[in-house]
């Protein structure tokens, strides 16, 4: 019985901490905590840019010490400006107003933003102001829904990276799926991706509410982690998983030795 109990916490415990790529987040803007962290914990640092009022191209230094920039276009290589503050994010943010065009790999894709790093990364995280406000009835076509696996209905936001690996961080069906929102923060939050698979030069945002207009930018955030690296860090469900399977060992063996 302690030997099956043991396989089963332990096991349990394994497969909870393994993360499958890409780890997607939803937060309120002053609570980029658990983005930050589990990119600390793999040994990697967080780099950050803040979005001023009159540049699209920003610098850096990569992990090697080395300058690097980031670029932030349309993705389709025209030049996006930055339009305005919003709320309590600090820093400009870009205009985006979701519409479908001929050659969109999800329909929005090209209406979004490209930012395209001269030294690669995995991580990478925004703020985002005036989502979730409206639209969230829009229904996704069913090839997408199915390619993808997400829902059928709501304002979607998007992360793609080098053009590929989409994924959905955040889907409102109604205001209260925007955590700045439910924490009285007005329409603001951060979205955040790390996919540990690889490393990437661009990646891409957009939004498929189509009537939504969104602002995105403020403080970039950043990394670039090693390769399956996110894999070994325990999420903090994992660890109270454990904690809570070693209080069931203890009671166990309590009760026998009574």
């Amino acid at each position: 019985m302690k030997k099956s109990l043991f396989t089963f916490i332990f096991g349990a415990f394994a497969a909870a901490s393994s993360i499958a790529a890409p780890v997607v987040y939803n937060l309120a803007v002053t609570n980029t905590a658990p983005f930050d962290n589990i990119i600390t914990a793999t040994g990697a640092t967080v780099s950050t840019v803040q979005i001023n009022s009159t540049d699209n191209i920003y610098g850096f230094t990569d992990k090697n010490g080395d300058a690097a920039t980031v670029t932030i276009t349309r993705p389709n290589g025209s030049a996006a400006s930055p339009v305005t503050t919003y709320g309590n994010i600090t820093g400009y943010m870009f205009d985006i107003d979701p519409f479908a065009t001929t050659g969109d790999t999800i329909p929005g894709f090209n209406s979004g933003l490209t930012f395209t790093f001269s030294s690669p990364v995995n991580a990478f995280g925004f703020n985002v102001g005036d989502w979730a406000t409206c639209c969230t009835s829009n229904v996704r076509p069913a090839a997408i829904q199915s390619a993808y696996g997400v829902p059928a209905t709501g304002s979607g936001l998007w992360i793609a990276f080098d053009g590929g690996a989409a994924t959905l961080p955040a889907n409102a069906l109604s205001a209260n799926d925007n955590p700045g929102f439910v924490a009285g923060q007005g329409f603001t939050n951060f979205i955040g991706a790390i996919d540990d698979t690889s490393s990437f030069t661009t990646i891409t945002f957009f939004g498929d509410g189509f009537g939504e207009i969104l602002y995105a930018g403020g403080t970039l955030r950043f990394a670039s982690v090693k390769e399956g690296s996110i894999s070994d860090v325990p999420e903090p469900a994992s660890l109270a998983l454990l904690g809570l399977g070693l209080v069931g060992v203890f009671m166990t063996r309590r009760r026998k030795s009574i």
